[in-house]
């Protein structure tokens, strides 16, 4: 598993169950670690959720 594989499974329960501490391993991942972003908003797209999309990079850039 990649660490854009790790993210986007994170987000799945964020995106599905607004699952906040998988939110939070999604950041911490996404901060630490190299991440296809274009492929991050391409499946949120696809799932319906870039809005949380959307959230996510805003936490992930305030936490920098």
């Amino acid at each position: 598993m990649t660490p854009t594989d790790s993210v986007k499974d994170r987000l799945a329960a964020y995106y599905h169950w607004n699952d906040q501490q998988a939110l939070e391993q999604a950041i911490m991942v996404a901060g630490s670690q190299k991440i296809d972003f274009h492929e991050v908003k391409r499946w949120s797209e696809k799932e319906g959720h870039i809005e949380k999309y959307r959230q996510f990079l805003k936490r992930l850039r305030s936490e920098r």
